[in-house]
């Protein structure tokens, strides 16, 4: 990850109280948060059997609830969101929690299910989301599944704005945001212009890069219910069993 980013999350997490803007989201998209653990249960098929793990687990909006679902979690992020979580919730008797960035951690373990969660956005370049994904797809067992959720493809938000249902969101979205003043609270964050710029040629990249490894990917649209839902996309990953 961005330094730039990396660093501005734990700054989040030190310094705001809403852990929906911990996640980098508006506090007006509170309600539709919620949402995203259902959607992540259903695509990522977690169950109580699964050993997963949580690359950007922030300060627990996913990882609190999917600890109640899998056997056993794992997560990884930045040194004051891991202590922000520890903080927010102490009674993870089946986790495991490792402060850092995960392209510098060594991890012995296999898992199940692997989930990075609007993540891959503030990677470097396209050679650093392609060593990412390899890296966190060798962490899967036979027969497990991986998703790389809230990929904000410009040229799915561009197809979005370009028709009438998304010119009037953006309308409704620009008016809200003048009236109830949704941008959320003001820090001082370092501005990070080094982060890579997603679109469908780098989206198809990560399916071409991962089939030609002999795994099984798809892209997947997001229901509209969720923060981003209209222009972001997630990527199942299956390795075969």
């Amino acid at each position: 990850m961005s330094r730039i980013s990396f660093e501005n999350y734990g700054k989040k997490a030190k310094t705001l109280y809403s852990y929906t803007e911990i996640a980098g989201r508006y506090p007006s998209q509170e309600s539709a948060e919620r949402n995203i653990f259902i959607e992540v249960i259903s695509k990522l098929e977690v169950n109580a059997q699964d050993k997963l793990l949580d690359i950007g687990c922030g300060s627990g909006n996913l990882y609190i609830p999917l600890s109640f679902v899998c056997k056993q979690i794992t997560g990884i992020d930045h040194e004051a969101c891991v202590e922000k979580l520890r903080s927010r919730y102490t009674n993870l008797n089946n986790t495991v929690l490792l402060p850092g960035n995960f392209l510098d951690i060594s991890i012995g373990n296999k898992f199940d299910k692997v989930l990075c969660y609007s993540v891959l956005q503030y990677l470097a370049d396209a050679r650093e989301v392609l060593l990412f994904v390899k890296k966190a797809l060798n962490l899967l067992v036979p027969g497990g599944k991986a998703l790389f959720g809230d990929i904000p493809n410009t040229s799915t938000k561009k197809r979005f704005l370009d028709s009438r249902s998304g010119s009037k969101f953006s309308e409704e979205w620009n008016r809200s945001a003048q009236k109830n003043k949704i941008g959320g609270t003001k820090i001082e964050i370092e501005k990070d212009n080094d982060v890579v710029k997603f679109d469908d040629e780098l989206v198809l990249e990560i399916l071409k890069q991962t089939r030609s490894i002999g795994y099984h990917s798809y892209v997947l649209a997001q229901s509209p219910h969720l923060p981003f839902g209209y222009t972001r996309e997630d990527i199942i990953v299956d390795k075969p069993a």
